[in-house]
């Protein structure tokens, strides 16, 4: 917050919806020969050609001021620069097109105003999309001077002042500055048709070239096995959530606390950084790391949500001015007296009767998995893959591979035959006392009720082993509260949604096993940022992005570190 009470992103925006305004005001007042407002005919002490140029250095300022608002609204540090710069251009070629009082007054006090709140603007820009913006401004600079000393030698017919070669030259470097041709002068419509056209090359180039300047930094999923060595030992201390082992998949990146035990786990689609939940730490150092990634994620130009948090972590990353939004809930069953007696769980329990009797079993792989049952199990995801549309996730999930099973304990169903009908993988804990497990899959001519067996016997495991809870994973916009637009909105997702992605099926599997429901949110810094954030929010989950080129390159990624 400002002393004033306004919030950073709020003063950003004012101050780009401020230069849009003035680039606007600077595109009109171009075709205005005579002001409704002057300062007396100052114009009378410059020379025409002067008066001719502060026309076009006007519209290369006006030009620069839109180029950049896309920047100011991400706080780009260079922005702000080129913004500043060109309202005061602007401002200077006012005065000398012939005073015009309210283009000097509008766009000093756009200076004014960026210069005043310059600390809001400290986003970098990618170093390898600067170089290439630069590289664009260059050759297009080149290819514009190439282009005006052809075509005024070409058509040379449409022109007066062309008798030579060094005037042409002459010309065509005054033509890519934007500044009045000295020698050429056209005579009919296509010799000015080509002047235009050289310059509407090198605005072009300008506005290319600073679009690249000024893109956030490029996101680079790399990370070095210490680094994950460093995570899975924080983890063994202090991660107590089910979302706690996807840490250790290799689809994310990592933020460390400068000072304690703590980092964040994230990913970024679409210029925003989506964390997997919240902090993981030290108590005091998540609080710290929150607030460090969110700088962090300032200077890079980026967005920042967080996915899928805890009531607990909501609280705290409120506490640092971000808003919270309930997205759904997980379901857990209590293992303490757990058991298929009683009325509630009676369809399950006559489920695991008849398995039992058709003499199917469960049983526990030892690791590490020999390669002809992890062909077998290959074979159960491939036909659970192929069947009803199911595909490989990630960021929240894990995905099916030979490393990540053998990382995890695996219990299968087996039938009387021998034959592998389904499985699921058993997910480290922690310091948690929920067991939770990921990848559940099964042969899709497998009998109904392969599943509920093969799950009664897990919670049957991990109840004996002295675990509280089984959690059965997360159920997308279950149970919506917000009474507002937002909730309108999810909850409209929520019932006609389900026809594409099946949530009301999937929180129905879960409730029939009497459950309890915790709150999941997710948890963000504006409204104006949900649309965008939603968006990239889905695509991290993606294991290949719908938006993804045939030709570009995929991310070879790893297994967990063990």
């Amino acid at each position: 917050m400002t002393r004033a009470g306004i919030p950073g992103q709020v003063r950003r925006r004012i101050a780009a919806g401020v230069v849009a305004a003035d680039a606007l005001l600077g595109f009109a007042l171009v075709m205005v020969h005579h002001p409704p407002v002057q300062l007396g005919p100052l114009h009378r002490a410059f020379p025409v050609e002067a008066v001719i140029t502060s026309r076009f250095v006007l519209v290369l300022a006006s030009l620069a001021q839109a180029s950049s608002v896309r920047g100011l609204l991400r706080g780009k540090r260079q922005a702000w620069l080129i913004a500043t710069m060109a309202a005061l251009a602007a401002a200077a070629s006012f005065q000398v097109k012939r005073a015009d009082v309210v283009g000097i007054t509008v766009s000093v006090v756009t200076a004014g105003l960026l210069i005043a709140w310059a600390p809001l603007f400290p986003a970098r820009s990618d170093p390898a999309m600067a170089r290439r913006g630069i590289a664009w401004f260059v050759l297009g600079s080149a290819g514009a001077f190439v282009y005006a000393v052809v075509g005024l030698w070409l058509l040379d017919r449409h022109f007066r002042g062309t008798d030579s070669l060094l005037a042409i030259a002459e010309d065509a470097v005054r033509l890519v500055l934007i500044v009045p041709e000295a020698n050429a002068e056209p005579v009919g419509r296509h010799g000015r048709w080509f002047l235009d056209s050289v310059r509407l090359l090198m605005g072009t180039s300008l506005a290319v070239g600073t679009w690249h300047a000024l893109s956030p930094v490029r996101y680079r999923l790399t990370e070095e096995q210490r680094e994950q060595r460093r995570v899975r030992a924080i983890l063994e201390k202090w991660a107590t959530t089910s979302l706690a082992y996807f840490h250790l998949m290799p689809d994310k990146s990592h933020f460390f606390a400068r000072q304690g035990e703590a980092f964040l786990g994230y990913r970024v689609s679409r210029d925003v950084a989506v964390v997997l939940a919240g902090p993981i730490g030290e108590p005091a150092a998540c609080r710290t790391v929150a607030r460090e990634f969110i700088e962090f994620c300032d200077l890079n130009g980026w967005r920042v949500c967080f996915h899928q948090c805890s009531p607990a972590e909501a609280e705290l990353l409120q506490s640092l001015g971000l808003k919270a939004l309930k997205i759904g809930e997980d379901a857990v069953v209590r293992l303490q007296g757990f058991s298929l007696s009683g009325r509630a769980l009676k369809h399950i329990r006559a489920t695991v009767n008849r398995m039992e009797r058709e003499g199917y079993e469960v049983e526990e792989l030892p690791q590490p998995i020999d390669d002809a049952t992890m062909a077998e199990l290959r074979e159960v995801s491939d036909a659970w893959l192929a069947e009803g549309g199911h595909r490989e996730r990630q960021f929240t999930l894990g995905w099916f591979d030979e490393g990540y099973l053998r990382s995890t304990r695996l219990l299968v169903v087996r039938a009387p035959s021998g034959r592998l009908e389904g499985f699921v993988n058993v997910l480290p804990s922690f310091q948690s006392k929920e067991a939770n497990f990921d990848l559940m899959r099964r042969r899709p001519d497998s009998p109904n009720g392969v599943m509920d067996f093969l799950i009664v016997r897990l919670a049957e495991q991990c109840r004996d082993a002295g675990m509280e809870g089984l959690n059965l994973g997360f159920a997308p916009l279950a149970n919506i509260e917000d009474a507002g637009l937002k909730g309108r909105v999810l909850n409209w997702l929520y019932e006609y949604g389900s026809r594409l992605f099946n949530f009301q099926g999937l929180r129905a599997f879960k409730a029939k096993w009497n459950p309890v429901w915790e709150p999941r949110y997710l948890v963000y810094r504006s409204e104006a940022d949900l649309p965008t954030v939603a968006l990239a929010v889905a695509l991290v989950g993606e294991r290949t992005s719908p938006f993804r080129l045939p030709w570009a390159r995929r991310e070879r990624l790893k297994p967990p570190v063990a």
